[in-house]
């Protein structure tokens, strides 16, 4: 049930146990292990608006991360497995997991629904006062900084000690970005989001992650950018982070209606004047007018609504993305975004 008190029935399947987050929806087809296990949408309640969801089961090498990060999980059907690499159903994981699911939900309309109001609060439960109580009582998504609850406790370390070093200001990075920067011979360090200046110290170039949450709440990383700025250290920001770069120019960033989360959405290369097939998952994005006159420009947008989906420095080697160039799940046309800084980090590194 949503916030509005508008209720969707269906049959609960996954954890027996009630949730309550921020109601959002993904149009990916495929791709679900890779998107409940992305902390982006820690505190979120994600609706799949393919009507099949688990034909191909679970296996771990799909994970993003330690563990399913959504708080439930809303689906038309909850399919059987038939997979030769799945080693459970999607309803065995999330009863691991102690994540609740619904299915048999009238999704299209729950779609509309969020499409046309917003996303908005809601639960899973089994009686409709308790889920109106859940709700009521809720804090708002917006009001909890989430990067405390995925970011790592302490610092993690991939690769040879002997590369060049790539310093992960970690605010719930997925997995798809570390192996997409080892792939390309470096050392990977990830840092808790508060030790952000041991990253730019220590590394010789700083990615700033993706995560989930309000970025207006993330004012302690805003000195992070100021230190990148002023050491130009080679720095490439990735959804959240490419908001909380625009963040520490003095940028506005504003809450969009209800997001673009998928795995089809076009870019347009303002530079190259070319079109690329992207994942995304935000829900807030940079206004466009606040950027004039802090040293960086638009260099990608969504066609569609016009959205900002990336910037770069006029002098210094910063680049961003809004999508995900990891391309987790898929599909693979912006993994060129790794290459081109993994060139400022070897030219420009120290």
């Amino acid at each position: 049930m949503l916030q509005d008190g508008s209720v969707y029935r269906g049959y609960a399947f996954g954890a027996d146990t009630n949730a309550v987050g921020e109601v959002v929806f993904t149009t990916a087809n495929v791709g679900y292990p890779e998107s409940l296990t992305d902390p982006s949408y820690k505190g979120q309640i994600l609706v799949f608006t393919s009507p099949l969801i688990g034909n191909y089961g679970v296996s771990q090498d799909q994970w993003e991360s330690d563990s399913i990060q959504v708080s439930g999980v809303v689906v038309f059907d909850a399919t059987s497995p038939s997979h030769y690499t799945s080693v459970m159903s999607l309803d065995e994981w999330l009863r691991r997991e102690g994540v609740p699911g619904v299915f048999r939900v009238d999704t299209r309309a729950l779609t509309v629904k969020l499409r046309e109001v917003g996303v908005m609060m809601g639960a899973i439960v089994d009686d409709v006062n308790e889920g109106l109580r859940l709700v009521r009582d809720a804090p708002r998504y917006d009001e909890i900084d989430f990067t405390r609850l995925v970011s790592p406790k302490d610092i993690i370390s991939y690769g040879d000690d002997d590369e060049p070093c790539i310093g992960i200001i970690d605010c719930g990075v997925k997995l798809g970005i570390v192996r997409s920067l080892l792939a390309r011979g470096f050392r990977v360090v990830r840092y808790p989001c508060h030790m952000w200046s041991e990253a730019i110290s220590n590394c010789d170039g700083v990615l700033l992650s993706n995560g989930p949450g309000n970025p207006n709440l993330l004012n302690f990383l805003v000195d992070a950018v100021v230190d990148i700025i002023r050491d130009r250290k080679p720095t490439l920001g990735i959804c959240l982070g490419h908001q909380v770069i625009a963040l520490g120019i003095g940028a506005r960033l504003y809450k969009m209606k209800y997001g673009h989360r998928a795995i089809n959405k076009p870019v347009l290369d303002l530079l190259r004047n070319r079109v690329y097939i992207t994942t995304h998952n935000h829900g807030y994005a940079v206004d466009p007018q606040s950027i004039k006159g802090t040293g960086f420009k638009v260099w990608a947008v969504q066609p569609d609504d016009k959205t900002v989906e990336g910037l770069i420095h006029e002098e210094l080697p910063i680049i961003t993305t809004q999508f995900h160039s990891e391309a987790r799940p898929g599909p693979q046309d912006t993994n060129w975004v790794f290459d081109e800084f993994a060139r400022l980090v070897i030219r420009y590194g120290r």
